[in-house]
């Protein structure tokens, strides 16, 4: 078992920063005046902080930006309009027949899941510019009924099924009907459509636990997305995470922040690589009482 994840997502720690655990008392605890000690506390949460060692500055700014949680998901949970709204509130635009929420589909995780007629497709205006890579797990024709994770890579033309490199990204479509990607349908707006490939447009396409991240994924990151999910996880919705590892008494979902960061040099086999070590916190999120 690795020592941390983030919603399945390793973070190695350095030896050195290994993870300290600060606990936050929900509720007073305190001395009267005549020196009594006495407790209004209901329960407490942790923060967990720690260092990375040295890595690329690649692999350190997307490491950065999977700890901040940046980017969308969607776990179309609720049906009707409420369903297409991502985990940071924002809206979805439906064209064609399409079913979310619990009832419209047999989902992967939960009791909602989003249904694609032919032809049919939702878009969010997520304002996507520059490198992203974009994920869900998905069923239909092309996957002959079961469930498979697809990740697109659509500026690097590369898409994965199931964590083990598919086809290019520009053959999608005309191989699978599958449309998932930024600027399909508007311009910097990520969306995802059920089209005519060669076989025919597929009947339905079920699609569930849908991420969206805005920036340079390293490879090794894709199979374990995947294991993830294949696991009974959902990635999660953005900007939390689900921390679990040997080193910490989780899993816990967290509000991730990556701190300051320290450039150096250093070697990787036999070669000097520039890059970077930086700090960062877990903040618990309250468990249901």
């Amino acid at each position: 078992m690795a020592y941390l994840t983030l919603s399945g997502i390793e973070v190695r720690c350095s030896a050195a920063k290994g993870l300290t655990q600060k606990p936050t008392l929900l509720g007073p605890r305190v001395r009267t005046f005549s020196g009594w000690a006495q407790s209004g506390t209901r329960s407490r949460v942790f923060t967990w902080a720690g260092g990375t060692p040295p890595m690329s500055m690649a692999e350190a700014q997307a490491l950065r930006r999977l700890i901040d949680g940046d980017g969308h998901s969607w776990s179309f949970e609720a049906n009707a309009d409420a369903g297409l709204v991502s985990s940071k509130g924002l809206t979805g635009t439906a064209v064609g027949t399409i079913g979310v929420g619990p009832g419209s589909s047999t989902p992967r995780y939960g009791t909602g899941g989003l249904a694609l007629a032919a032809g049919a497709s939702v878009t969010w205006a997520t304002a996507t510019t520059g490198r992203y890579f974009v994920g869900a797990w998905m069923r239909g024709a092309f996957s002959a009924g079961a469930w498979a994770h697809v990740v697109v890579d659509a500026n690097g033309n590369q898409t994965w099924l199931n964590g083990e490199e598919w086809m290019a990204a520009d053959e999608l479509i005309a191989e699978t009907g599958i449309g998932l990607g930024v600027g399909l349908v508007t311009p910097s707006a990520l969306s995802v459509s059920n089209r005519t490939a060669e076989t025919g447009t597929p009947s339905i396409l079920d699609i569930d636990d849908l991420v969206l991240l805005p920036y340079e994924v390293p490879r090794a990151w894709i199979p374990q997305w995947y294991a993830w999910g294949a696991a009974g996880q959902p990635f999660g919705a953005l900007p939390y995470h689900t921390a679990d590892g040997a080193g910490i008494p989780g899993p816990f979902r967290v509000l991730g922040q990556a701190l300051d960061a320290q450039a150096m040099e250093y070697d990787e086999d036999g070669a000097r690589v520039q890059g970077q070590y930086m700090d960062f916190e877990l903040l618990q999120q309250p468990e249901a009482a």
